[in-house]
C-alpha cells in the first residue's frame, strides 16, 4: 500500500496527515500517547531529564520529573539560527537537537516499520521560511526511509485543502497566524490539463515573523508591568518559563471567556477583561501588521489579475485564528459571509496531505536572491540581484547572461557567493525576543544589529562554496566567465558557465542552492 505523509511542524504544535486514496480526502492522524484525549494536536514540546531521556507534548505532565528542562519553540529558533541550549547533565542540547528528536519519535511512533513507511512526504514551511531552515527540514527526511520529499508553504498547503472544496475559477486567500509566523495568500482553482485533476495557482502571498509567541510574550510584558515585577527579580527567573507558558494559556482561556484572572503569582494578580487583551494587541501592532500581510499578498495577486472584490473565500488558519478579535478584524475586511470556519489547527497539515495526494501547486520564488561582489569604486561588498521576488518556476534560463571580472590580477579561482535577501526586515534592531537560559528561564531582551540581519541576509553556499578555475589567470576589468542562472521544478538554482578565453562550457545547469 502507498502511504502518502504529511508533516506540519508547527511552533506550538505538530501535526501528521495522510491521504486517503479510497475516499479522496486527507486524514489527520492521532498519537495518543502525545496528545491530550479526543486531540490530534501534538503539543511541540520536549521535556529532558538529567540522563537525557525525553518526554513529548502530553507526556509531561504525566512522566516528567521534577528536575526536568522542557524545550519549546524549537521552529523559531532554528529559523532565527539561535546558539541557545539547556544543559541536560553533561550534554548541552540545542534546538536542532530537540526538535530531531521529538520529530524523529514522533514519525516512528505515526508510521512503525511493521505499518509501512511513507513513500512520499510533504512538508510545511512558513513562508518567510529561509533556505537553511528547509535545507535542515529536508536533511532530518533520510532518518525517515526513502520517501520522495516535497516542500509546500503553510498557507499554500491550507489553501489546497480547502480547495477540494471550490470549484474551478474560485479564489482563495488564506490568513495563516500560527505560533512564530503571520501568513497570507491568494490562489486560484483551476483544472490542470497537464496532470488531469484540480489545481491551484498561487497569486500573491506575504509573511511577517508575528505569531502566538509574540502574542504570548506581550502579554508576559504587560504582567510584569502591571504587577511591578522587575525583570532582574530572583523569584521570576526561577519561574519564568512557566510564566510564559501561563501567558499562552490564559490568551486561550481569554479566547472563550469574556474575561479571566491572572493568578500565576501567589501573592498577586489582576482581573482582564477579553476586550482589555483585544487593546493590548491593537496597540502593539497586531491588527496593523494582519492588515499588511493581507495587503501585500493582494497587491502580488492583483498583478495576477485577481480583484479584491473578486474573491470567493476567506479562511483563517492557525490558533491565534481562534481569538475572536482576529476573526472580526477579517470580517471588517471581507464581507463577513465570505470568512469562513475551516479547521485552523489542522489544515496546514491537511492541505499538505491533499498535495502529497497529487494535487499541484503552481507557485513563484518568495525571495530575493542576489549574487555578492566587490563594488571596485568603495572596495566594498555589493549585491546585484538574480532572481527577483515573485520570479516563476520552473525556468531554465531565468537570468540574462552576465560577465564575471577579475578582482585582482593573476586570479585563477572565480567564487560565486550566492545570498538571500529581504526587501525589508521583519524583525528590525531593538525589537524584542524570548529567550532561555541554560536553566530554562526566559529573559525578555532586544536583538542586537547582527541578529536583525542574519534575519534579512543569509549567505546561502557559504558551507558549498562554488568556484569557477581556470589555469589562464584573469586580469581585472576584462570579462573572463559568462554565467546565467535557471530554477528547475524543485526550485533548485542552477548555473552555467562559459569560459570566453578558451570558448569551452566550464559549467552546464549546475546545482547549486535550493531557492524559496
Amino acid at each position: 500500500m502507498t502511504i502518502k505523509a504529511a508533516i506540519d511542524f508547527g511552533n506550538s504544535n505538530t501535526v501528521i496527515a495522510v491521504w486517503n486514496e479510497a475516499a479522496q480526502r486527507p486524514d489527520i492522524l492521532r498519537l495518543p500517547e502525545f496528545s491530550a484525549p479526543g486531540s490530534f494536536l501534538i503539543p511541540s514540546l520536549l521535556s529532558y531529564e538529567p540522563d537525557s531521556r525525553f518526554f513529548i507534548g502530553e507526556q509531561i505532565p504525566l512522566k516528567a520529573s521534577a528536575e526536568a528542562k522542557i524545550f519549546r519553540w524549537m521552529k523559531r529558533y532554528i529559523s532565527l539560527r539561535s546558539p541557545y541550549a539547556l544543559q541536560i547533565g553533561e550534554t548541552r542540547i540545542n534546538a536542532y537537537r530537540a526538535a530531531e528528536d521529538l520529530l524523529r519519535t514522533v514519525i516512528r511512533t505515526a508510521f512503525p516499520e511493521s505499518a509501512g513507511q511513507p513513500d512520499e512526504i510533504c512538508l510545511s514551511v512558513p513562508v518567510e521560511s529561509f533556505e537553511h531552515y528547509s535545507e535542515w527540514l529536508i536533511s532530518e527526511t533520510h532518518h525517515w526511509g526513502d520517501a520522495r520529499i516535497r516542500l509546500i508553504d503553510e498557507a499554500s498547503a491550507a489553501a489546497a485543502g480547502y480547495g477540494l472544496n471550490l470549484h474551478p475559477g474560485n479564489t482563495l486567500l488564506v490568513a495563516d497566524i500560527g505560533g512564530s509566523t503571520m501568513q497570507a495568500v491568494c490562489v486560484a482553482v483551476s483544472d490542470d490539463g497537464e496532470r488531469k485533476g484540480r489545481c491551484c495557482r498561487v497569486l500573491g502571498k506575504a509573511g511577517l515573523n508575528t505569531g502566538g509567541m509574540t502574542m504570548d510574550r506581550w502579554i508576559y510584558e504587560y504582567a510584569l508591568k502591571r504587577l511591578a515585577i522587575p525583570e532582574n527579580d530572583p523569584f521570576l527567573r526561577s519561574c519564568s518559563g512557566g510564566l510564559l507558558r501561563y501567558c499562552e494559556n490564559f490568551k486561550m482561556s481569554l479566547s472563550s471567556a469574556e474575561q479571566a484572572e491572572f493568578d500565576f503569582f501567589p501573592d498577586r494578580g489582576f482581573l482582564m477583561t477579553r476586550e482589555e487583551l483585544e487593546d493590548l494587541f491593537r496597540e502593539r501592532g497586531l491588527f496593523t501588521a494582519l492588515d499588511t500581510v493581507i495587503e501585500e499578498a493582494l497587491r502580488s495577486a492583483a498583478d495576477h489579475g485577481l480583484d479584491r472584490d473578486g474573491l470567493t473565500a476567506v479562511l483563517p488558519v492557525g490558533g491565534s485564528c481562534l481569538i475572536p478579535s482576529v476573526r472580526e478584524h477579517l470580517e471588517s475586511l471581507f464581507p463577513a459571509d465570505k470568512v469562513l470556519q475551516g479547521e485552523p489547527l489542522g489544515a496546514v497539515a491537511s492541505g499538505a496531505a491533499v498535495i502529497a495526494g497529487g494535487m499541484h501547486i503552481y507557485d513563484f520564488i518568495q525571495h530575493n536572491y542576489a549574487i555578492r561582489y566587490t563594488d571596485p569604486r568603495s572596495g566594498t561588498y555589493a549585491f546585484r540581484t538574480i532572481i527577483p521576488k515573485g520570479t516563476k518556476y520552473p525556468d531554465p534560463r531565468v537570468t540574462p547572461a552576465m560577465k564575471l571580472k577579475a578582482a585582482f590580477p593573476g586570479q585563477t579561482q572565480f567564487g560565486i557567493a550566492i545570498y538571500e535577501l529581504r526587501e525589508e526586515d521583519n524583525i528590525p534592531a531593538g525589537a524584542n525576543e524570548i529567550f532561555f537560559d541554560a536553566d530554562g528561564s526566559a529573559h525578555v531582551m532586544p536583538l542586537t544589529e547582527e541578529e536583525s540581519r542574519a534575519e534579512s541576509l543569509f549567505w546561502m553556499n557559504e558551507r558549498t562554496p562554488l568556484f569557477l578555475s581556470t589555469d589562464q589567470p584573469g586580469e581585472p576589468g576584462i570579462p573572463r566567465f559568462e554565467i546565467s542562472f535557471g530554477i528547475d521544478e524543485n526550485k533548485m538554482l542552477r548555473i552555467s558557465a562559459l569560459d570566453l578565453l578558451s570558448g569551452k562550457t566550464a559549467l552546464r545547469d549546475h546545482p547549486v542552492v535550493r531557492l524559496v
